[in-house]
Parts: C-alpha cells; structure tokens; sequence
C-alpha cells in the first residue's frame, strides 16, 4: 500500500521511484524563514519539520524525538496523526527501535520492513499490527551533540531514494540549525534574566531587595486612589546575629538569615512581599489591609514562629525580631516615608526590651526626633568644642585622712580630674551633660586623649609652681570605649612620657561594668597599662556587676565607694555595713579605699567611726578650675574640716 503523491505540474522528480515535491520543498524552506524571524519556541521548530517532511515526501507519516532534560530517554514532539504516531509513541515506551538506535549511533538508520529485522521484537510485533513496515530515522546533529531523531514512515517496504534522503537530511539540518539559534537565543534570555534577578534578589535569602521592594511599596501606595484600604510595612530586625556569628561563625549566621527567612515567608500571607534590606534587617508589605490593627496580628504570627528553637551548629537556639509597624490609606504617602516611619517604630521595640512589635505614632515620633535633632546637633558643637578650646579640666582632691598634719600640708593624696565643657551659650556643663554625645557622635577617644594629656601637663604644672605643695597623682576617668581600643595603653605610655611624668603618680578609674562587658579584652588592656606603672582605680565600686573573682582578676590598686552608700551613712545601717565590708575587703586586699559623697559633717564623721582612711566630696572640697584650686593647695581649708583629734 502506497500513498502516492503527485508532484506539481512541470516540476521533474529528483530521482528514483518516490517524487520529491519541490515546490512543497520549497514552501517549507520559506515557512522554516518566516518562523525564525519571530519568536518562536524549540517544539515550534521541529513540528514544522515533521510536517514539512511530509508535505515533501511520499512518506505516510512522520515524527521527530528529542532527548529528555538529562539526556537519555527520548520524548516525542511532533507526530503525524495515524499510524507514524502510534509507532512514535511505542518507540516511546519500550525505549527501543531504529530511532533509539539512530539517537545512540550518530547515524541513519533505514529499515526496509520493520516487521522482519528480528533487531526489536516487541516493536515490530506492534508496529505490525498497525501497519507500518519501513522507517528511516536521520539524527540531527550539530555542534558535537544530537538534538533529536527525524523519522519518517510507509506502509509499504522500501527504502527512500537518494533524494528523498537528500531532502530529508536538508531539512533535518535546517531545523537543526534553527534549534542552535534558538538555544543559544534562550541562553542569552536565560543570562539576561538572570542578571536581573541578581540584581533585585539577595544572593542568600533569595529574596527581594530594596530597590525592587521599594518599588513595589510605591506601586502599593498608588493603588490606594483606586481601591481605598491600607497598606503597612513591617520592618523587622534580627536581635541576635552578631552573637550567632560570634559564637558560631559566619556561615552559622547565613543560616540563621535563611531559617528567619524562610519562617517569615511561612508567618506572611502568600500575597504579601518579604525583601532583605542588608545585613539583619528585612521587611514586608502587606496590602489590602482591612484595618490597621490587621497589620499587628501579622506581626504577632512572625514573632510566634521564631520563639520556635531550632538548631545550630548541633544546639538548640531560639532568636527573636523586633518589628516596627507602619501603616497607611493616603495614596500620597512615599514609600521613604513609610519605610522610614516602620523603621523608627522597630527602634521603640527594640528599647523596649526586643522580641515585640510597635507600631508608629506621629506625636512620639516627633519627640523622639526633636531628641535626635538635638542630639546631633550637641555632637556638632561638642566636634568644635574639641577643636576650640572650649573644654577645662576642674579637679577634686581626695584627702588621706590618716598622714600626719605635717604630711596633709605638703599635698593633698591626690586629685580627679573632672571635664567640664565652657559652652558659648549653655555657660560650663557637667560632664553628664555630653558624655553621651561624646560615645554616640564617636568622639569618646578623642574626648579621653584629650583629658589624659591635660591631667598630665596639669599635674606638672603644679609640679613646678608648687612644689612639695602639688596634688601627689591624678586620677583620670576612661570609659567602656577606651578600655576596648588597642591603642589604649600605648596612647597612655607616649603621654606620661611626653609629660615627664613618673607613671605611678596616674591612676586611671575604670567602672565594673566597662570591664565585665568585655573582658576578654580589657583586662588585657588593663594589664599592659598596669605594666607601664600606673595605677588603677575600680569607680562607683559595688553598683556594678562586682564578684569577688572578677576583683582578682583586675589589678587595681583602689577602690572608690560609690556615693550611693554614703548618703545618710549616720542613720543609714545597712548602708554602714556595706561600707565597712569594702573597707575591710580593701584592707585585706592591699587595696586603697576611697569613699566618694562626702557632703557633710555627719557623714565624714560616721566615716571616721568605720576606719575610713580616704574621702572625696563637697564637705572636703568642691571640684575647681586650676587656678582656684591652686590656692587652696597653697593654704589647704581641707585640713580644719577633717581634722580629728580621735585620729
């Protein structure tokens, strides 16, 4: 049986007993043009092949088999209704035939009656049954690899003639040709895409960044004018990354990153968009938000889902996240704005003890940036002050009460050198009055540097105009800051040195808290500083974090009692056995014991019962600018106001 084609008129056959319809050849080559020039897919490709061999060919059917994704088995893309599908798709199935073996060899394979080879039992029984009895399959290859297999079908036995063959294989390479430009079209698209999903995702959570999330909460805010509701930002903040890196390492970090990410995303509604900022901070935008309040029993769901522990690095941990949450219904609100006001809300959770969420109130946010404007403003003019001379140092003397009278009139024990800051408009401030803007502006060590070198030039000073008179050392203050800089002990060493200074005539104060925040690293420092032969000295000893192991650890030489507990030392028992202890545990340590808050004549008293040795306070003196204190160091008034016969 034969499904005999007629050739168009005029047009000579090529060769051999089947015609080759040129004109159709042709057509086809023109329809393969046309197709290329838009968009076209790979199965677009192929079923024009497979249909344009048999417009082409006698053949009763055609089809064409591509390898799987991986390689392997083959698939059919195309094939022509009828007998040449049925075939394809045993082909399929049984994973054999002359196709599979075309595929695997690189070469054509003709079969004159495919139900007498003997090669492929189970297909040529079927294939029988159905009809067909000779195929050619043609590989299509290019660039070192097989795309696919043409295969063409007749119900009678027989080979193609030569031009059948040639026109076969043109078209295969034709088609083939196209599926090149066709991948190396979709590889380009591929790059192109994902190029840009790089730049909008972040590389370890996958998730949207600012840019794109912005965007999208802007395009939020505009759909507001068309369908009134409410949109909210949650801006979350990771609370304990740095303790994971820390302690577990980077990598350990990441996957603290994804583990929150992934639970926010389960937290969220499917329609809600979760984005990384960078760092520890990640947001979400929730739109088409009945109420307000909706935007909390989100947030409320995120925090549940991280109080969940899971493991890390073989433990089990648990973090938390502090939201702010931002919400609005004008379609004129910014995205900045927004985002701005959700961040300023996550900072009141954070303050607010972590793990919770706030929501934004304009009132509270308006005070706390008039606080901030301040804030920054104080920075700026403290910046200059360090530059104009604005600061002085006022001293405190800490009198011995135990040297004999002959003693206390050659110099007091020693003075604390105190900041204070000639403000042009605010007249002398305290230094409560900066410090803080000195930690938060960054200009701590700058601030300390500088009322190092003056106690020391001061101390010399005195030195020279007064001789035996001139305070015996100076203690200086150093915060938390200073005690974490490296720079710390040789800064110290250069400036009693530039001074001529001998270094045991410096105590430096440090506070318990400074050193238990980091001790690993300032008692390090605080040992090389100790090295040098200065002097240190615990301040405001016992309102800290004081353990007799960690006293040990730190080689101070003093201990200065906090005020705190001499404020109504006379009537004040508890207060008095508190001091006693300190005084007791100093004696047995070999520590000096000075007692801060000495105010009146009843406390000094109550301290002389305790077998207190050294006192500082107003009743002693008050802290004074150098020139004032010069003369008192000249004809101390301190010497009437201590003097006790009992001693």
């Amino acid at each position: 049986m034969t499904s005999a084609r007629r050739r168009s008129a005029g047009a000579p056959a090529l060769t051999g007993a089947h015609d080759v319809d040129t004109d159709a050849l042709a057509a086809v080559l023109n329809d393969f043009a046309a197709t290329v020039t838009g968009d076209f897919s790979v199965d677009d490709i192929l079923s024009q092949l497979g249909s344009g061999v048999a417009r082409v060919l006698d053949v009763d059917g055609a089809g064409v088999m591509t390898p799987r994704a991986g390689g392997g088995v083959l698939r059919v893309v195309f094939a022509t209704p009828g007998p040449a599908e049925a075939v394809e798709r045993l082909e399929e199935s049984l994973g054999e035939g002359p196709c599979h073996d075309a595929y695997l060899s690189g070469e054509p394979v003709a079969v004159d009656d495919l139900t007498s080879t003997g090669r492929w039992p189970a297909l040529e029984r079927r294939a029988g049954a159905v009809g067909v009895r000779a195929v050619t399959a043609v590989p299509m290859r290019a660039r070192g690899r097989l795309w696919g297999v043409l295969n063409l079908y007749r119900l009678d036995s027989g080979p193609l003639t030569a031009a059948e063959q040639a026109a076969a294989t043109t078209l295969a390479n034709l088609a083939t040709s196209y599926l090149v430009v066709a991948a190396d079209r979709d590889a380009a698209r591929n790059a192109q895409d994902e190029l840009a999903h790089r730049a909008t995702h972040d590389p370890l959570t996958d998730l949207p960044t600012r840019w794109m999330f912005f965007e999208q909460v802007s395009h939020a805010i505009a759909g507001l004018a068309r369908r009134p509701g409410h949109v909210g930002v949650l801006f979350l903040d990771l609370d304990a990354l740095k303790e994971a890196n820390d302690t577990f390492g980077h990598e350990a970090g990441d996957r603290l990153l994804t583990t929150v990410a992934e639970r926010v995303r389960g937290a969220v509604r499917p329609t809600d968009v979760l984005a990384r900022l960078g760092g520890d901070e990640f947001v979400v935008l929730l739109e088409d938000l009945t109420t307000p309040g909706a935007a909390g029993t989100v947030a409320q769901r995120i925090l549940d889902s991280l109080r969940v522990p899971y493991r890390l690095a073989g433990r089990a941990v648990s973090t938390s996240v502090s939201i702010g949450i931002a919400t609005t219904d004008d379609p004129a609100q910014t995205a900045d704005a927004l985002v701005s006001q959700a961040d300023s809300a996550m900072y009141r959770a954070k303050d607010a003890g972590r793990g919770r969420y706030e929501v934004f109130d304009a009132v509270t946010h308006a005070a706390e940036r008039a606080r901030t404007t301040a804030q920054e403003r104080l920075i700026a003019d403290l910046t200059h002050a360090l530059r104009a001379g604005e600061l002085v140092l006022h001293y405190q003397p800490i009198v011995d009460l135990l040297a004999a009278p002959a003693d206390r009139e050659r110099g007091v024990y020693a003075v604390e050198a105190l900041v204070r800051w000639r403000h042009p408009t605010r007249g002398v401030l305290p230094a409560g009055a900066f410090i803080d803007a000195a930690v938060g502006g960054g200009l701590i060590n700058d601030l300390g540097a500088w009322v190092l070198a003056e106690a020391c030039r001061q101390l010399t000073a005195w030195d020279d105009e007064l001789g035996a008179r001139a305070p015996q050392r100076v203690f200086v203050n150093v915060s938390t800051q200073e005690l974490t800089d490296p720079r710390l002990p040789g800064r110290v060493a250069d400036t009693v040195r530039a001074h001529g200074l001998d270094p045991r005539r410096l105590t430096l104060e440090i506070t318990e808290s400074g050193v238990i925040s980091h001790p690993e690293v300032t008692v390090s420092a605080l040992e090389q500083v100790r090295a040098l032969g200065v002097q240190l000295a615990i301040d405001d000893f016992g309102t800290g974090y004081s353990s007799l192991g960690r006293l040990l650890e730190i080689p101070a030489t003093t201990l200065k009692v906090d005020q705190s507990f001499t404020r109504g030392l006379s009537g004040n028992r508890d207060a008095a056995a508190v001091v006693s202890a300190v005084l007791l545990l100093g004696h047995n340590l070999r520590r000096t014991v000075v007692v801060e808050g000495v105010e009146n004549a009843e406390t000094l008293e109550a301290l002389h019962e305790l077998g207190c040795t050294h006192v500082q306070g107003y009743f002693v003196s008050m802290p004074q600018h150098p020139d004032e204190l010069r003369v008192q160091l000249v004809d101390p008034p301190w010497l009437a106001a201590t003097a006790d016969p009992g001693y």
